[in-house]
């Protein structure tokens, strides 16, 4: 009896350890591919999604954010509601940008001030409201400075300058970007 209660107990056993029955295979699901196959075929990334975006909204950003590597010292919004609002946003640091300048003479709105309008290149450098369909230029604040480095009333022509305290002000009136010239790089 022993005996017979012995291989009982092993076949018991044995039966536990034994692998299951294959039930009725159903369609897999794509094999899991290995993490380094799945990253090599993620979508890469194109340059424009890589680099973060010079655009913001003015409603949405506070003193000491960062838009395009400088730092937002003020901002100020008016008619906040509507999607074409009103802002005055100042910034620390400097950024070097090209384009071209002009020493206005005999302007009705920029008499004697010196305008610096930013090619299409150097434009993503500096911070944009997302609404401002305006082209990016901006007056030098510093206007004594200016005029020493770039040449008096009347004249113009191509600049690389580096600024510091780049403002954005924009209104539904005339109304421009101000910058304080560092140091012209080239001319």
């Amino acid at each position: 009896m022993k005996r017979m209660i012995a291989a009982l107990l092993i076949v018991f056993l044995l039966a536990g350890c034994a692998p299951k029955p294959k039930q009725a295979e159903q369609p897999a699901a794509e094999p899991a591919k290995p993490a380094v196959e799945q990253q090599a075929e993620a979508p890469t990334p194109t340059p424009m999604e890589e680099k973060e975006s010079n655009l913001f909204d003015a409603r949405k950003v506070k003193a000491g954010d960062m838009v395009a590597d400088l730092k937002i010292s003020r901002v100020e919004t008016h008619n906040a509601s509507d999607d074409d609002y009103d802002a005055n946003v100042d910034f620390e640091g400097e950024v070097t940008v090209s384009g071209t300048f002009k020493h206005n003479l005999d302007d009705e709105f920029l008499d004697h001030e010196i305008s610096f309008n930013v090619d299409e290149e150097s434009a993503a450098l500096l911070p944009k409201l997302a609404h401002d369909q305006r082209n990016v230029w901006f007056m030098f604040m510093n206007h004594d400075e200016a005029e020493k480095a770039l040449g008096a009333a009347g004249t113009g022509g191509k600049a690389t300058v580096t600024v510091k305290n780049y403002g954005i002000k924009y209104a539904h009136t005339e109304i421009w970007n101000t910058a304080d010239l560092v140091r012209v790089d080239k001319k």
